[in-house]
């Protein structure tokens, strides 16, 4: 896949909201070593998936353009102030910042817990309760209104 950052202008196949070069200047000037011996490569993939994370919530407003690659930018999207959100956020920014280093350290991201009991047939995992890593990137993004969505599932 590759790497197409949204300008804030609702770009057709966006694939995420921080450029290479954006990421890899705020990761050079905090001495981030992971971040800088990766290739770009693993930068790019670690930058997609923090746009699909991000992506799987949901946002008040509309996508500016129906072709828009990602769901940012928004019209009709306001701050807790009422100002109108432009453009993409300076939140959704940091918040993609911070999970590409996490997607980039760990390829399991966000999701700590350890499987405590498996079967194979007919498919059974439980996993442990919490520990997992969202807190802080999840508070970013409420700051635009991020929404988890509802994960009912019906039987059929």
């Amino acid at each position: 896949m590759t790497l197409i950052t949204e300008t804030g202008s609702g770009v057709t196949g966006a694939t995420s909201y921080v450029s290479l070069d954006e990421a890899d200047s705020h990761f050079t000037a905090l001495a981030n070593d992971d971040w800088t011996s990766a290739t770009d490569g693993q930068r790019e993939l670690a930058l997609i998936r923090a746009a699909l994370h991000i992506d799987s919530y949901l946002y008040p407003g509309r996508v500016l353009d129906w072709d828009q690659g990602l769901k940012w930018p928004r019209s009709g999207a306001y701050d807790r102030d009422g100002r109108a959100m432009t453009g993409i956020p300076h939140a959704l920014r940091t918040a993609t910042l911070e999970l590409a280093d996490i997607f980039l350290r760990d390829p399991n991201g966000l999701d700590d817990r350890q499987i405590t009991r498996q079967k194979i047939g007919p498919i059974e995992m439980t996993y442990e309760e919490g520990r997992k890593r969202m807190s802080f990137v999840f508070r970013l993004l409420q700051q635009i209104g991020a929404r988890a969505q509802d994960s009912q599932m019906v039987r059929g």
